[in-house]
Order: structure tokens, then sequence, then C-alpha cells
């Protein structure tokens, strides 16, 4: 993976509030962009897993962090989806 040096500025009143020690800087601000860049629909979990050398379920907690989604079905496709599964339980020998 190619990675391309950013130089960020921030007001100090930030980065005290922030509480980042310079050494992590970068790995946090990766953490949420990645996060941000999945809310928005542009980076899959998958993606985002691997761009920040986690597995699957690391990255679930990292986005639940964060507040993002980690499924996109309406709360009407849950509880559908809930039903059905309640329906095959039901239904099992």
């Amino acid at each position: 993976m190619t990675l391309k040096k950013v130089e960020v500025e921030l007001p100090e009143e930030l980065w005290k509030l922030a509480g980042i020690p310079a050494k992590k800087a970068s790995a946090k601000f990766q953490e949420i962009l990645v996060a941000e860049l999945v809310r928005q629909g542009k980076l899959s979990q998958g993606r985002a897993a691997e761009l920040l050398g986690v597995d699957r379920w690391e990255i679930m907690d990292l986005l639940a962090k964060y507040d993002v989604p980690t499924t996109s079905l309406t709360e009407a496709e849950l509880d559908c989806e809930l039903q059905s599964l309640r329906q095959l339980r039901r239904e099992k020998p």
C-alpha cells in the first residue's frame, strides 16, 4: 500500500481536547477518516478493516465507537428478518 504523508495544523485547544499523544495521532486520524468514509458509503467495512490492519470484529467495534451503523437495513427490514428467523425456529424439527 502506498502511503501519502499529510501535514495537519490544528489549534492548540483542539489538540489538547483530543488528548491524542503525538506518536499515536496518525493512527487515530486514520481511524477517524476510515469511519467517516464507511459512514458515507465510500468505503466498505471489509476494505476499511484491510486498510487499518484489523479483523472483521475489530472494525465493527471501531465503527460502533464512532456511531457508524454496521448494517444498511432499515428497522422494517430488520423486523422482517427477525420474523423470518422466528418462523424458521418454530418449523425446525
